[in-house]
Order: structure tokens, then C-alpha cells, then sequence
């Protein structure tokens, strides 16, 4: 099952291929809380990340923009996966979205390297 493992460094990995409870928990460090982007794209978040400061993480924070506004901030490691299938279970990430998530990380981190690229 495809799906993006996301740093707050804005490096990225595909490490993760059984989003079970267990293996969303390891990968945000703690309690999770889903995040319904779109029907077929779910963010997997830290839920108590911002009472353990957690750094701020760009990528996160600008797809949660993009879908709700500036109206939050996604703090510390996530998960992207695809939506629910009918019974409820975890679908995997649409190459689509994968392609557009690993071109904002990548953005993102040219940026903070100090690497611009004007569009």
C-alpha cells in the first residue's frame, strides 16, 4: 500500500506500507488523529503535538491551507495515505497525490536550504 511518511524537515520516505494503528503511532511519535484533506487523501498527525511542542511542519501546514485555509498549523511528523474504503479501512495514497505531496516537500526543503525557484 502506497503512502508518504513526511518530516518536519520536509524529507519524505515511502517507509510506511501497513498503516496499522501501531505503525501510524511510531511514525508521528505518539497518539494519532486523522485528517480528511479530501475523500481520497487522509493526514495522519500527532494529536497531542502541539501540547509537546512539536516543530512546525511546512508541507503539512500548507496542504492543511490549501484545503481549510489558514485557520491551523500541523505540527511534528505525518502520514499520508488514501481515504476509506467502504468498510472503513485505510486505502492507499493515489500516485497523484503522492507526485504532488514529493514536489512540495522538495520545495520546501530547497527552501529552507536557501535554494528559491521563481515560478
Amino acid at each position: 500500500m502506497q503512502t508518504l511518511h513526511v518530516m518536519t524537515d520536509c524529507s519524505f520516505s515511502n517507509d510506511i506500507h501497513d498503516p496499522s494503528l501501531e505503525h501510524l503511532q511510531a511514525a508521528v511519535g505518539g497518539l494519532i488523529q486523522a485528517i480528511d484533506l479530501a475523500p481520497e487523501l487522509t493526514m495522519w498527525c500527532n494529536d497531542e503535538g502541539k501540547l509537546k511542542g512539536l516543530p512546525v511542519n511546512p508541507v503539512a501546514t500548507a496542504l492543511w491551507t490549501r484545503y481549510f485555509g489558514e485557520t491551523d498549523v500541523i505540527v511534528g511528523n505525518v502520514v499520508f495515505t488514501g481515504g476509506s474504503d467502504e468498510e472503513g479501512e485505510t486505502t492507499g495514497l493515489l500516485n497523484e497525490h503522492c507526485a504532488e505531496i514529493e514536489k512540495l516537500c522538495t520545495r520546501y526543503a530547497n527552501a529552507m536550504e536557501g535554494n528559491w525557484t521563481v515560478v
